[in-house]
């Protein structure tokens, strides 16, 4: 069983993590996989993981905002996120290609 295949039979959420050093703002974002009776053949515990480096607060903030919205989160404020959060979003793709 693929990956893939994991995310399109459970409800989905996007985890983050909003770390403050000095002179940057860590963001980690991943999309946990599913849990299944199939364990063995689960290769990762998560569909995805990205790590980014910002120098503001509010440039992590829009960045996290930005990706939630264009994977399907709702109601996303613009800023004051808490420092760690999981968000529902839509469990399929919500881009558009440019498609009529």
């Amino acid at each position: 069983m693929s990956v893939a295949s994991y995310a399109t039979n459970h409800d989905h959420a996007i985890c983050y993590r909003l770390e403050l050093l000095p002179g940057q703002v860590k963001l980690r974002l991943w999309e946990p996989s599913a849990m299944t009776t199939e364990q063995a053949e689960q290769p990762l515990p998560y569909l995805y993981v990205a790590n980014f480096t910002f120098n503001t607060m509010a440039e992590a903030e829009a960045s996290l905002r930005e990706h939630l919205l264009n994977n399907g989160a709702f109601d996303v404020p613009d800023s004051n996120f808490p420092h760690e959060g999981e968000i529902a979003i839509l469990p399929y793709p919500t881009w558009n290609d440019g498609s009529p």
